[in-house]
């Protein structure tokens, strides 16, 4: 499901709306064209509109683009409006649905057309989403005397070409669409797949970064990719102007090390009797449970709530209540009681409940944050088996895996739900001795969304662009050696 709110038929009647809708009938897929609304601002056209026409026809974010109009009623004062696109990640408890666009509308200019109703006028295309969006001259009683529209494709910067070995060269792209063929980009290092390149919480713009992985020359290859892959004949498509981009990049000799994404902490949760000193942690980390304004000296116990299950055994899943032990008030009905975060899953907060005599009477949420804890062995020798050992794994459709770049390729991913966020992933180590580099990043394992196909796949705008819960990404460094005898 790949949903975008409309309240009018005219963006999906131009020759882009109706070439999208004719290419995903015929893979089988349905698409729902919105509903026609009477009173949308762009169907509310004059008896006889004027025409526009634009010197660009598939600009970039930020660029100057020329508009004429002919046939303006003399004189008139006219609003220059711009079709806006907002976006969000739509999910359903644990259930990923996938991505929801809804349309607004900007005013970009106040204008006047001349005494022969022409006018001309050039304006920067807005920050936001590429593919198509109506613009159009609205007259001061509120009908529009023409509309139009312009397709933005996606352009796509590079930080710098020349960077060490183990760090990371950065990309913004910008222009990302928010209809299906214009919402995916997946990245390729030396014909590599690492990942996709999404921007739906972030207004069409994406910022990424790729390991600096094979000392020196690479190339790096930004995309399109509906389906899941890269289209690679773009050129014979029906949108044969969108661009793929390619960056020839240069890997300095460098002394890598691990990296991971910084975690945040989140605020101390706040229950009727019951806080917690921080809100979030790995596996391992302490925290301390504290109560308050309780019966002094009175018996009280603790619960941790976790999930068990699986997605795929046909069992499914359930709350499951797991006894944190029992406390004992001080004489003024408080307690302190440090705490080890369990090694259980990632994900949604857990919750922490306080009862007396069987009856909860103050709850507190408390999230695990993932983290990897070992690789091993490691250096390993050439052909041997390797592990990964990731604590705190998630269980949704959208936490569930984490998917696994070997030296900036895609290889796999693994599963954490079954083994309680224990997730423990295997391959084989390849390539000459020397450093090699293992990535793990958020992905989203299943959800109703068909198009773009965006499962299992790195997510490498995973920081800002991730659905549900935030999730960190793993940079590791192996050191493959000589086989053994």
């Amino acid at each position: 499901m790949h949903e975008v709110k409309r309240a009018s038929v005219h963006h999906w009647g131009t020759s882009v709306g109706m070439a999208m809708v004719s290419i995903l009938a015929g893979m089988g897929l349905a698409v729902a064209a919105p509903s026609p609304a009477s009173s949308s601002v762009w169907d509310q056209l004059t008896a006889h509109p004027a025409s526009i026409s634009v010197f660009v026809q598939n600009p970039t974010v930020g660029q100057r683009e020329v508009l004429k109009a002919r046939g303006l009623p003399p004189s008139a004062d006219v609003n220059l409006l711009w079709e806006t696109i907002t976006g969000h990640w739509r999910v359903n408890g644990p259930t990923f649905i996938g991505a929801q666009y809804h349309e607004g509308i900007a005013v970009l200019a106040n204008l006047k057309a001349d005494h022969q109703g022409d006018l001309t006028t050039d304006f920067a295309i807005p920050q936001g989403f590429g593919g198509e969006h109506l613009l159009g001259l609205q007259l001061a009683s509120g009908k529009m005397a023409a509309v139009s529209s312009v397709t933005i494709i996606p352009s796509v910067s590079l930080a710098s070409s020349s960077v060490g070995q183990g760090g990371f060269f950065r990309f913004t792209m910008h222009g990302i669409g928010y209809q299906p063929y214009f919402a995916q980009f997946p990245v390729l290092y030396d014909n590599r797949i690492t990942g996709n390149v999404t921007a739906v919480n972030t207004d069409g713009t994406a910022h990424f970064s790729i390991r600096a992985e094979g000392v020196g020359s690479n190339e790096i290859v930004v995309s399109n990719g509906t389906m899941g892959a890269p289209y690679l004949n773009e050129q014979q498509s029906p949108f044969p102007y969108m661009p793929n981009f390619s960056f020839p990049v240069t890997v300095l000799p460098g002394t890598p090390a691990d990296v991971s994404s910084p975690l945040p902490t989140l605020s101390a949760p706040q229950g009727r009797y019951l806080t917690a000193s921080v809100g979030s942690g790995v596996v391992g980390s302490a925290y301390t449970l504290i109560g308050h304004g309780l019966k002094p000296n009175h018996h009280y116990r603790l619960t941790w709530w976790t999930t068990k299950g699986s997605h795929v055994s046909g069992n499914g899943y359930s709350a499951v209540a797991v006894p944190m032990g029992t406390v004992v008030t001080n004489k003024t009905g408080a307690f302190r009681l440090p705490e080890t975060v369990p090694s259980d899953l990632g994900g949604p907060a857990h919750q922490i409940t306080l009862s007396n005599q069987g009856k909860v009477i103050s709850a507190i949420s408390f999230q695990i944050f993932p983290k990897v804890i070992a690789v091993s062995p490691n250096p390993a020798p050439e052909g041997s088996l390797v592990t990964v050992t990731l604590l705190g794994g998630g269980w949704t459709d959208y936490d569930n895996i984490y998917a696994v770049d070997y030296d900036n390729g895609f290889v796999g991913f693994g599963c954490a739900f079954n083994s309680q966020g224990n997730l423990q992933i295997q391959f084989r180590t390849t390539g000459n001795p020397g450093i090699h580099f293992i990535d793990l990043y958020p992905s989203i394992w299943k959800g109703k969304q068909t198009l773009p196909n965006s499962y299992l796949l790195p997510q490498l705008t995973y920081n800002a662009d991730h659905p549900g819960d935030w999730l960190p990404a793993f940079h590791l460094v192996l050191k493959v050696i000589a086989p053994t005898a």
